[in-house]
């Protein structure tokens, strides 16, 4: 009979058949990582934790809370970074991973305090797609319908909202983590799912246990890396962002007025750059940049009326690429290649006719700039425009948000071999593990199962109370608890699988489908339930935000299972510390998101948010039929073509509903990453493999690349602040009297508090630091390394 192999089970080596037999295999040797996911060792290692994790895996409370409270801050760092750019990339973890091995403390440790990292990160990830939709819906002008929002949100309503919001994910993200506790059996020690790239944060977590690779000094000069790159990314985008100079009542960054002085009354400097971008020749009047170059019917063969190139100055965007490499970079770059040197041209050719809201009709690309002008001129003060910026919002969007969707509603159905015996997986999850969950005179290796049926029943209840106190009718409370309990388990259950199988969780496809069935249930059902339209809508959107923090939340915690298997640690500690994250993370991150999509629908900051357009979009088109389904229907197929093509097409949607100055500074960065490895790394790798063999090289490697990710990370880092202080600043303008926020005295208590802001933010980080040891100290005495 042969070794049984699978997409998730590789055949044993020979070796390490033998070390298992012996019971000579143990933690982070090198027969481990030559046998990861090869179920006999997971089933061997779980067999080992049942009797040695409670020597290893300890408790810290203190710790934890390190972990929670980098997690919680980090938390409002993702949600600007998730809707400046439709990717809810975090560095939180490499930085707790960092400063737990700065401060010297286990592999263990690292590992269980992380994972609250992780917790308090991920909790409000619907915060960040969905639920800026309903702001957008309220405040901006181009989802209106004949001149009126399709929602209004008077005195209160946003509070009434957000609590209804932030509570539910609470219990929403406590719900997914307890559902992943039903399947950790199956999926990570009987049948592994490989979950591509986790053996980098394993590498990462083998190195803490190791002194001799020079670890603890390492992590601290990480730490110090990611706070120089913080900072002089901080500084740059002042130089580029902040509007420092004052002049005859107007305020302009550095580099916009350095534009505008090398501009004459037509063309300039201001032609190539604006807005901190780099751009093809734009239109200028009166010596000022006023966006890409506007339609001319006399100047039919000009190039840049039919399509926009140019580069943002976005570090974070770079960073990300850095993070992606290549080939991930390339499939997002991909969709926006298509959407802007394609289809945008096609469409400002052929003078394609596109639906405006607010004018309530169908008019031809060409003519709408004129349209918008004669129905409001002191809102469109040109009679001309940039008509393929109307073509992206009106048209290629359109194809993209279908893209989304056909992408990532295809990649679940082709995964169906995969979770056609989902039944039977809970089945074997249910069936005789009760007895492995308490170990008698040890405690709790394991989160118990009987809990799980009660949190859902309580979760339950909860939802329905949350909602009937945010003045939601009683019924359709009902039916939308009904609804998550379902969607999170059978939805959740999927997504988990699949980000097992390619490493990324499907959470925009899965909250389309969620979106889809709310909508479905609630706008044709408005008088059974009680409900009006607007009623049914906010439900909608809120409750897919709930959706989103559960399923991201089942999602977060595989890789954090994943480690502590390998490692020794108990998966109960594992469920305790994402759980604790839940409840900071939830308020903290929800909180900025809040806030900045607020300020985004107020127009007073700039941010992409490409999910949140793509549900006000499907909202708008659901809840009055307005919209073009014919496009929506084409970007469905293209999606669904392009998944079936390179099984990237939710990613490939989401690109082309970003702009290519946007996109391109991530192709930089992956490709930037690459050439670095190939030219730079590699050989030096190579050297050390020559001189001190393998696994020191490995090590080695591991630590060169966590130097990299520092620098990335502080480019997010250090774009997310800056953005979010510039929030708030915007934020403090609009209360200002018109007369006294234009003047040159409150420019410069504007400034003075933004530099005495970051000044004392950097003496505390840096005051923490040195007095737990990581900036001139060794650290505290009694800390020890503990090797697994």
């Amino acid at each position: 009979m042969g070794v049984k192999k699978s997409a998730y089970r590789q055949p044993v080596t020979p070796e390490g058949l033998k070390a298992i037999e012996k019971g000579t295999l143990t933690w982070l040797d090198d027969e481990m990582y030559n046998n990861l996911n090869t179920g006999v060792l997971e089933q061997y290692l779980e067999e080992k934790n049942l009797e040695e994790a409670f020597e290893v895996s300890h408790w810290d409370t203190g710790k934890v809370m390190v972990g929670i409270g980098i997690g919680a801050v980090f938390s409002g760092v993702t949600a600007y970074i998730g809707l400046k750019l439709g990717l809810a990339i975090s560095a939180a973890w490499y930085i707790a991973y960092v400063l737990g091995m700065a401060l010297k403390w286990s592999p263990s440790e690292v590992n269980i305090a992380t994972s609250a990292t992780t917790g308090a990160t991920h909790a409000s990830t619907g915060f960040i797609f969905t639920f800026p939709a309903i702001f957008l819906l309220a405040a901006k002008e181009e989802y209106w319908l004949s001149g009126d929002p399709l929602i209004l949100l008077g005195a209160g309503e946003t509070m009434r909202l957000a609590f209804v919001g932030i509570v539910a994910s609470m219990f929403a993200g406590f719900l997914g983590v307890m559902y992943f506790i039903i399947f950790r059996r199956v999926w990570l020690v009987e049948d592994p799912l490989p979950l591509p790239g986790f053996e980098a944060t394993l590498k990462m977590l083998d190195i803490a246990s190791d002194v001799s690779t020079g670890a603890v000094e390492h992590a601290r000069d990480s730490l110090k890396t990611i706070g120089l790159w913080t900072g002089l990314t901080m500084i740059a985008l002042f130089i580029i962002e902040y509007p420092v100079i004052w002049l005859d009542g107007k305020r302009q960054s550095i580099t916009t007025f350095v534009a505008e002085m090398f501009t004459g009354d037509t063309f300039g400097l201001a032609s190539f750059y604006s807005s901190a971008k780099i751009h093809q020749p734009g239109e200028v009047i009166d010596g000022v940049a006023k966006g890409p170059a506007h339609y001319n019917p006399d100047t039919i063969l000009n190039p840049f009326m039919y399509t926009y190139v140019g580069v943002a100055l976005t570090p974070s965007m770079f960073a990300i690429g850095w993070f992606m490499k290549t080939r991930v970079a390339f499939l997002v770059n991909l969709g926006t290649i298509v959407g802007w040197l394609f289809l945008i041209p096609l469409a400002v050719a052929f003078n394609m006719p596109v639906y405006e809201g607010q004018i309530g009709a169908t008019i031809p690309l060409q003519e709408l700039p004129a349209a918008l002008h004669s129905m409001n001129p002191e809102v469109n003060p040109y009679s001309t425009g940039a008509v393929q910026m109307f073509a992206f919002s009106k048209a290629v969007r359109f194809i993209a948000i279908g893209a989304i969707v056909g992408g990532g509603i295809f990649g679940l159905l082709k995964m169906w071999k995969t979770f056609a015996n989902i039944f039977g997986d809970i089945g074997r999850a249910f069936k005789g593990e009760s007895g492995q969950e308490y170990m008698e005179g040890k405690g709790w290796y394991e989160w118990p199962l009987a809990h799980i049926p009660i949190f859902m029943l309580l979760t339950f209840g909860a939802m329905i109370i949350i909602f009937k106190l945010g003045n939601f009718p009683f019924l359709a409370s009902i039916v939308f608890s009904i609804v998550l309990l379902s969607t999170t388990f059978l939805l959740g259950a999927i997504a988990v699988r699949v980000m097992g199988e390619t490493g990324i969780e499907p959470v925009s496809g899965t909250s389309f489908i969620v979106l889809l069935m709310l909508f479905a249930v609630f706008l044709n059902f408005t008088d059974p339930l009680g409900l009006t339209t607007q009623e049914a809508v906010l439900l909608g959107l809120v409750g897919t935000t709930v959706f989103g923090s559960a399923i991201s939340m089942s999602g977060t915690v595989i890789g954090d299972y994943k480690n502590s298997l390998y490692i020794g640690n108990r998966p109960y500690h594992i469920s305790k510390g994402n759980i604790m994250g839940v409840v900071p993370g939830a308020v903290i991150g929800a909180g900025v998101a809040i806030f900045l999509a607020n300020e985004l629908a107020q127009g007073r900051i700039d941010l992409i948010a490409p999910q949140a357009n793509a549900f006000a979009t499907f909202s708008v088109i659901f809840a009055e039929g307005q919209g073009d389904l014919y496009l929506l229907g084409l970007g469905f197929l293209l999606g669904v073509f392009v998944e079936w093509a390179t099984g990237m097409g939710t990613s490939f949607g989401l690109g082309m509903y970003l702009d290519v100055p946007h996109t391109l500074p991530m192709l930089i960065g992956g490709v930037a990453r690459d050439k670095w490895e190939e030219k730079k790394l590699q050989p030096k790798i190579d050297a050390i493999k020559e001189e001190e063999g393998t696994v020191v090289a490995e090590k080695q490697r591991a630590l060169i690349l966590l130097g990299t990710f520092m620098v990335a990370a502080g480019l997010l880092t250090g774009e997310a602040f800056f953005g979010t202080e510039s929030s708030i600043l915007s934020f403090i303008d609009s209360l200002m009297s018109p007369e006294f926020g234009s003047s040159l005295t409150w420019h410069f208590v504007r400034l003075a508090g933004f530099v005495m802001l970051n000044v004392l933010i950097g003496y505390l980080i840096f005051y923490l630091f040195r007095r737990a040891g990581v900036i001139g100290g060794s650290g505290p005495k009694d800390a020890e390394l503990i090797e697994a």
